[in-house]
């Protein structure tokens, strides 16, 4: 039995298979617009159109259609990824258009079963294990109101009653993780799986806690401070507060679509290595490990500068850099004795340059003077005399 608020309206998302067959026919009598998508992905996909649209004429439900045209040989993502993507696009689109935020989803209780176990497959760090009864995608709150019904049940209403429904002969493809978990399921093991599930979950939001105190309680400015503890904690933890601290600056997308493999090696870094600095790319940006700072940089930053500065009015110049006005009075102090160069070059400027009577390279070391300063910030010395003249600081 599903219960919903008649006094609200609700997008109904209907493949023609025997669940969403079942919970539009469970929710038939209340105000629901019906969204189906026809991927044309197999030849028998026009079948399960067929029959969404007759159960929608019989029961006089309206129903909204999308016919996708894909030339999938061309497909840059896995057909899933694609799928999903295009359907919830398209759900959002209809509720706007009619101005329904509910989208009712008919996952059920093995659904939530085979989530489970795909999640502890992979190996994923997954905000939730199974699936949620309530979540949100754009406008929409997506409602899965049969997560506690079995599929043999729904089997066996749909075939009482005598209602068509659509076989995807997909699901039997044992090449999806999906199916081949499916094929090895059976529901009278179902009690344990979801004492199980209730379990981790716990479990989970006890960790989830965790990485956000200590990740918010370490957070100073666009910075996480990695404190010594950090290496101590498990590999997971570390994964996530990585995760929740980039989600904290707004970049967690950076990690969102990439293989497990890439944050698996900045967390296991994080954890072993000892090296002062080492930096990994991320799209536009490189992840920087900074002594005991972890920051992101635009790889821009790495576009190293240097200019001679050969008289007054080259002056100017120097405003390139982020410290321009510590080296234009650094300058003045010197009294003016041209030529100058400014440099942020540090891989350069430490092997060529002295700091007092200091080999600069020997300074940068025994003061620990942070990369993300050597990045940004320039250094300034006579082009004859090679001696910094301005104070780097850590």
């Amino acid at each position: 039995m599903i219960n919903l608020n008649r006094n609200e309206k609700y997008l109904v998302a209907v493949s023609g298979g025997p669940d969403s067959i079942f919970l539009l026919n469970s929710v038939k009598n209340y105000e629901v617009i019906v969204c189906h998508v026809n991927y044309r992905f197999r030849s028998d996909s026009n079948n399960d159109q067929r029959i969404v649209e007759e159960f929608c004429s019989a029961n006089q439900i309206k129903c909204e259609i999308l016919n996708v045209e894909c030339e999938y040989s061309n497909l840059k993502q896995n057909f899933e990824e694609f799928a999903r993507e295009t359907r919830y696009n398209f759900f959002n689109k209809i509720g706007i258009k009619y101005g329904i935020k509910n989208l009712l989803v008919a996952h059920n209780f093995n659904d939530l079963v085979e989530t489970y176990i795909m999640q502890k497959r992979r190996q994923n760090n997954v905000d939730f294990f199974g699936l949620r009864s309530i979540t949100t995608y754009k406008s929409l709150t997506i409602i899965r109101p049969m997560l506690n019904f079995l599929k043999s049940s729904i089997l066996e209403s749909l075939n009482s009653f005598n209602i068509e429904y659509a076989n995807d002969l997909t699901n039997l493809d044992s090449k999806y993780l999906r199916n081949e978990i499916r094929s090895q399921l059976n529901e009278k093991d179902f009690e344990n799986y979801y004492f199980q599930i209730n379990k981790e979950n716990k479990q989970l939001e006890k960790l989830k806690n965790e990485v956000k105190f200590y990740t918010l309680n370490n957070l100073s400015a666009d910075e996480l401070i990695l404190q010594k503890k950090l290496t101590s904690f498990s590999q997971e933890k570390i994964q996530r507060i990585l995760f929740y601290f980039l989600k904290t600056i707004k970049k967690d997308y950076l990690l969102q679509k990439r293989k497990n493999s890439t944050i698996k090696e900045i967390a296991w870094r994080l954890k072993t290595s000892n090296k002062p600095f080492w930096k990994i790319k991320l799209d536009d940006f490189f992840l920087i490990k900074d002594f005991d700072r972890l920051f992101l940089a635009p790889s821009t930053a790495f576009d190293f500068k240097t200019i001679i500065i050969k008289s007054q009015q080259d002056l100017y110049l120097a405003e390139e850099f982020v410290n321009w006005l510590e080296i234009f009075t650094t300058i003045k102090n010197d009294r003016e004795r041209y030529p100058y160069v400014i440099t942020n070059n540090y891989e350069v400027y430490k092997q060529t340059t002295f700091v007092e009577f200091v080999k600069t390279n020997r300074y940068l070391i025994d003061n620990k003077i942070r990369y993300r300063n050597r990045i940004y910030k320039a250094v300034v010395y006579k082009e004859n005399e090679l001696k910094i003249l301005n104070k780097m600081t850590r």
